[in-house]
């Protein structure tokens, strides 16, 4: 019992934990790349938080599942009793956490554009509108409405050129310095997000369908990843264990993102001939190849003899009793001296 509560006290940290920092590494990664365009963008938009907080949640989840089985093998708590835990804990978590999005987006102050009914606003385009004439082409960061909107100009053979006020005595006319068109990111850390983000897109379905779905996916997903208890197992070393884990996960999160496809959910349909319902796939997937996961580790476990090694455990081998080994009489001792003087003196 006080194994239990440890679990729970360590699960609820470590999500709590794992997702406060993942969540500010995102804020601060809005915050710079809205500083960094031209002109300077307004601040993060709690609208636009919640979506990056909704796409890391799923590797939130997975890595906090991960945490737990690695400190249920370690505490030696049993299989049962730790699936039933983090089956019990991540599900709470991630109900929890995607009610207080959808409350969070409810929240939201930004009000959408007053547009009467049956009058469609004409406009000249969006900001980013690009004017090209011969050679010369203009890119207008504003309104483009707005004569006075600030613009990048890039001439043949010439460094981009930007505008803030491209009009008055107050012209403004300066050189952008050189960047990269793109970020260069880490391809495992960049497969990971992109993954993330798919299957929170696949929440967000699920929980737009209504909360009965969501609950049989994630419940389905949570089963599958606790099952996979086995491979804390594996070896000594829990460190070599929690890695074994993580390369498993990422497999996991990979065949997940495959077969939630559209086009493998189609194969599947046409496959089973519509006699499931195309909400119900995935979950079955995932229960079925649970449950192929816990018969293995328990024909595994059966087969080493663990269940009969429980009275004996390995490295506690039986010792002979020392006070069987002094009750009786030692032959080189004293006694046996004594008795050679008897003799020699006769």
């Amino acid at each position: 019992m006080k194994n239990m509560a440890r679990l729970v006290l360590f699960f609820s940290l470590s999500f709590i934990i794992i997702f406060t920092i993942a969540g500010t590494v995102s804020y601060l990664q809005l915050a710079l790349e809205a500083a960094r365009t031209i002109p300077a963008g307004p601040p993060v938009k709690l609208r636009q938080f919640v979506a990056v907080l909704q796409r890391i949640l799923p590797l939130t989840l997975y890595i906090t599942i991960l945490m737990g089985l690695s400190y249920t093998a370690r505490r030696g708590i049993p299989l049962p009793a730790a699936i039933i835990g983090v089956f019990i804990l991540a599900g709470g978590s991630v109900l929890g956490s995607t009610l207080g999005f959808l409350n969070l987006k409810s929240m939201d102050s930004e009000a959408a554009p007053l547009v009467l009914s049956g009058v469609e606003r004409k406009t000249l385009g969006d900001p980013g509108l690009i004017l090209s004439q011969g050679d010369m082409v203009v890119v207008l960061l504003g309104d483009p409405e707005d004569a006075a909107s600030p613009r990048v100009i890039s001439f043949p053979e010439r460094p981009l050129i930007y505008q803030e006020l491209p009009v008055g005595p107050n012209n403004t006319i300066a050189a952008l310095p050189p960047a990269p068109f793109r970020i260069e990111e880490s391809y495992l850390m960049n497969g990971i997000l992109t993954d993330s983000a798919l299957v929170s897109e696949q929440f967000g379905t699920r929980m737009n369908a209504g909360l009965i779905p969501f609950a049989i996916y994630t419940g389905a997903l949570i089963f599958l990843l606790a099952s996979l208890r086995f491979v804390m197992d594996l070896s000594s070393w829990p460190l070599a264990n929690l890695f074994s884990g993580a390369m498993v996960f990422r497999g996991i999160l990979a065949f997940q993102t495959f077969i939630d496809d559209s086009v493998i959910q189609d194969f599947l349909l046409a496959f089973v001939n519509g006699r499931i319902e195309a909400s119900f796939l995935s979950p079955i997937i995932f229960t079925g190849l649970a449950v192929l996961i816990l018969l293995y580790t328990f024909l595994v476990n059966l087969a080493r003899g663990r269940l009969a090694r429980k009275h004996f455990p390995r490295g506690r081998a039986r010792r002979p009793d020392r006070r069987q080994e002094h009750s009786e009489p030692y032959l080189g001792g004293p006694e046996r001296r004594q008795g050679n003087r008897q003799e020699a003196h006769r």
